[in-house]
């Protein structure tokens, strides 16, 4: 698949700074809502109402989306210029500093440090973008796809592991709580050096003038919507992931709520989400897609992730929802993985770049709209958010069973 020792031990490197990534990026969820939550921490002034608290918590989520939405297309910029590798030791150091800002803000129970520390590391997450172009250059078109399944496996162990670490190492009673973040700069500063060692560099720096553009992202998206049916995929996707969001970010929030669990048996609960994802899009969606259309599994999935998400608002004990996540994850990853893929498969060649990014854009908004709308919403009802999710998805199912009429586009393997 590489042409040399060198390339294999750079695409090793690829793999691991994209699992510690999505550690990091993934650590988050079991840990914030029991601390913004927990009224012994000092966050905010004990008499502090939960709406206060829940908005401020749909604000830290979204402030993430927000940089990394802004961030991926000035990366992915930067590094055609720069290089690959100078951008990603830039960006995993500084993500060093964004999760110790993090740790610290914890520690001394700082809201404000909290906000800085999501932005910082909102704003160097575009390594998947880094990611996916260093491997396109490593590998020649008849192996991409594989290096691409790889990449996306391995990073999604990373996203496994995540949650799980997070909710055994963000017990209050050890430094407040700061030990998923420090664990985090740990795992990022292992990364870095890494990267040092193992990653040469793959691309041809250029000599031009570097052009960044921060309205790109907008043109590319407003480009590709001038084609209807990349439009309507786009509107799809752009449901599905708001819908999806809700759930995804909110649903910490709601066992908090519900059921007053602390970070460690939410991380058990959203390490056992992680797998059922990974599952589903590594193992499942490749068996079923040979057989069945990709709008017949988007149907499917956004279906079934609707009555999965609806169904989680129902048991008043736990031991249910061992069964009804993956009913939920079988339907959001299916329904995200062949709207990703419907979306390639309809882009013309030049436009898939754009189409894609596009997508990406997409998914960003929904993580921005999600927690600013469910985090005023949990306050008022915790049930509301999580209901708000399941009918969103169901309405991208409708939208999508109406709009799209094409029954074709099987893929092989």
């Amino acid at each position: 698949m590489f042409r040399s020792q060198k390339d294999y031990r750079t695409f090793l490197a690829i793999l691991m700074t994209y699992a510690l990534d999505l550690v990091g990026f993934s650590i988050v969820f079991p840990v914030l809502a029991p601390l913004l939550l927990n009224t012994e921490l000092h966050f905010f002034t004990p008499e502090t109402v939960v709406t206060t608290r829940t908005t401020v918590l749909g604000f830290l989520f979204a402030v993430f989306g927000i940089a990394q939405f802004f961030g991926a297309p000035l990366i992915g910029a930067l590094a055609d210029h720069f290089g690959r590798y100078k951008l990603f030791l830039i960006t995993v150091g500084l993500s060093i500093f964004g999760y110790i800002l993090m740790a610290w803000s914890v520690y001394a129970q700082s809201i404000d440090g909290l906000f800085l520390g999501r932005i910082l590391t909102g704003l160097c997450s575009g390594n998947f973008s880094l990611a996916q172009s260093a491997t396109a250059d490593l590998t020649d078109a008849k192996h991409r796809s594989r290096a691409f399944g790889i990449l996306l496996g391995v990073g999604g162990l990373g996203f496994v592991a995540g949650p799980w670490v997070g909710g055994k190492l963000a017990n209050p009673e050890w430094l407040h709580g700061s030990g998923a973040f420090l664990f985090a700069a740990a795992a990022a500063l292992i990364n870095l050096v890494i990267l040092i060692f193992f990653f040469t560099e793959t691309s041809k720096p250029k000599t031009a003038h570097v052009k960044v553009n921060l309205l790109s992202t907008f043109k590319d998206i407003a480009l590709v919507f001038h084609q209807k049916k990349l439009r309507i995929i786009l509107t799809a996707y752009l449901l599905f992931s708001i819908g999806w969001a809700f759930f995804l970010i909110f649903s910490p929030t709601f066992l908090v709520q519900k059921f007053s669990l602390g970070s460690d048996k939410i991380g058990d609960i959203f390490a056992y989400m992680a797998l059922n994802w990974f599952f589903v899009s590594m193992f499942l969606n490749k068996e079923l897609s040979g057989k069945f259309s990709l709008r017949a599994l988007i149907l499917a999935g956004t279906l079934i992730g609707s009555i999965g998400v609806g169904l989680f608002l129902w048991p008043d004990q736990l031991w249910p929802y061992w069964i009804i996540i993956p009913i939920a994850l079988l339907g959001g990853a299916l329904a995200w993985v062949n709207i990703g893929a419907i979306l390639s498969l309809k882009a013309s060649e030049n436009m898939q770049g754009r189409a894609l990014g596009a997508g990406g854009s997409m998914w960003s908004i929904g993580q921005i709209l999600a927690p600013l709308v469910a985090g005023p919403l949990a306050g008022w009802n915790i049930y509301a958010p999580l209901f708000l999710g399941a009918v969103i998805i169901l309405v991208t199912f409708f939208y999508f069973l109406f709009s799209y009429k094409e029954s074709g586009d099987v893929v092989t393997y």
